[in-house]
Order: structure tokens, then C-alpha cells, then sequence
């Protein structure tokens, strides 16, 4: 006979757990912001939080990918996960961490890659975790011995390659003012808002600009901290400089 639990059983699991095995127990959530496109997102919110308030041996981390709506679900007052616990902003990876990472993972395996092409990974994917990781296998299949800048270079160009048709539907979804602000930004212009740099990249105005900001980092394609806007994919980026605005 199958145990069935009821959502309000299942929600207390594990505290249950903690509380009748005398342990202290994480519960890690991925991808928590997709918790706001749920149907009836606000009530599913209130119901987790009701539960998980009152667990006394269990931690929650609520860890995701997009900043703008993991920010709206714990710092919005009108939300019911404001103020939940503590936020915590994890800083990029150093690159020389990645280098070490990369060539203890070559060794495992018998095959070597050189420093240099190791800070190329790093530098090509601005070191992106999950793209790192990506043209650092890509590389890896196509060392025999020892994987050099040149084989990197090989298989960072494959990469974008394979994005491209992800990367042409993206960009095709995007207005022409959109498009027009990221060549200005992909450019390394400074001060977009100028009178100069808005004539030079066909900018109607500053409210078009603070439009295209708004809707492109909620879309995820720029990411802003305190102000300063990158892109969140940097091959996508590249493929936009290299190829798009070309």
C-alpha cells in the first residue's frame, strides 16, 4: 500500500525528519525565482513561507540565476518571502581558480592544458561558470595531448556557432531601440545618454534608453548592479559584436 501525503505534510517533511532524527537538515532549491510564474504564484508563496517559518532545525537555501526577479521575490514588501533570511551575492571566480580547476581536471584524465590556454577559457566566456565549464570540455574533446590557446580558440568558435540559432531567436524578439542600445553598450560607449552618442547609434531619447534597460534586464540579457549593466550571457554578447553588429 502506497503512503500518500497531503501538500501540508509534505511541506513539513523536513522538519519532521530533523525534528524525529534529532539531525539538522538543508534543503537546497534550485531556480528559486521560478517560483514567481507558478500558477497563483502569491498564494503558493504564502504557503511555503507559513510552513517553513516555523521549522527549528531545517535550512532553506534559495539560490538562482536571475538577480532582477530573485531580488523582487525577498526585497519586495508586497511579497511573501520579504525578508525571509539573508541575501548573498556570490562574487565571480577568480580566474586563477578556474586555471587550477581546469588543469587538475585535464590531469585526471591524462591529458594536459597549458596556463595560457586555461586564462583564455577564462577570458573568452568573462568566467561564466556554466560556459567555462562548457569550452572547457569542448576543448577537452579535441586534445589529444596537451590543449593549447589554438584548440580553445577552436572550440570557443564551435560554441558560438551552436548558440547562434538560440542567439538570431533572441535577438529577433528585441525592438529596434533595444538593438541600438546594446551596440552602444557593447561598444564601450560611456555615456550613452549624451546627445553625441544617441545620434551616433539612432537613440530617439533618454526615456527610450531607460525603456530598453528595464526591458532587457527583465527579458535576462543585461543584469544591473548598482547601476553598472552587463550582459548575463557573454556569448551572446560576443556573437553580437563579432557577428550581429558586423
Amino acid at each position: 500500500m502506497s503512503l500518500v501525503l497531503n501538500p501540508d505534510e509534505v511541506l513539513d517533511l523536513a522538519g519532521k525528519i530533523a525534528r524525529e532524527k534529532g539531525l539538522k537538515v538543508v534543503v537546497c532549491v534550485d531556480e528559486f525565482q521560478n517560483i514567481a510564474e507558478f500558477s497563483e504564484p502569491g498564494y503558493f508563496q504564502k504557503k511555503l513561507r507559513s510552513h517553513w517559518q516555523h521549522h527549528q532545525h531545517v535550512a532553506y537555501c534559495l539560490y538562482g540565476s536571475k538577480r532582477h526577479m530573485m531580488l523582487d521575490v525577498f526585497t519586495n514588501a508586497s511579497k511573501p518571502f520579504y525578508k525571509f533570511g539573508n541575501l548573498l551575492f556570490l562574487n565571480e571566480i577568480e580566474t586563477s581558480c578556474l586555471v587550477e580547476f581546469f588543469q587538475g581536471r585535464f590531469a585526471d584524465t591524462g591529458k594536459r592544458i597549458t596556463v595560457e590556454a586555461s586564462r583564455l577559457i577564462a577570458e573568452l566566456t568573462d568566467k561564466h561558470p556554466y560556459y567555462a565549464q562548457q569550452l572547457a570540455q569542448l576543448s577537452w574533446l579535441r586534445t589529444k595531448d596537451v590543449c593549447t590557446e589554438e584548440t580553445v580558440r577552436e572550440a570557443h568558435a564551435a560554441l558560438v556557432e551552436q548558440l547562434s540559432l538560440l542567439f538570431v531567436t533572441i535577438t529577433e524578439a528585441l525592438t529596434t531601440q533595444q538593438l541600438n542600445y546594446l551596440r552602444a553598450l557593447i561598444a564601450g560607449e560611456k555615456s550613452i545618454s549624451s546627445t553625441e552618442v544617441m545620434h551616433r547609434y539612432r537613440i530617439t531619447s533618454t526615456i527610450s534608453i531607460s525603456r530598453s534597460k528595464a526591458a532587457l534586464v527583465k527579458s535576462d540579457i543585461l543584469d544591473n548592479q548598482a547601476g553598472k549593466y552587463s550582459f548575463q550571457d557573454p556569448i551572446y554578447a560576443y556573437w553580437l559584436k563579432t557577428q550581429y553588429f558586423v
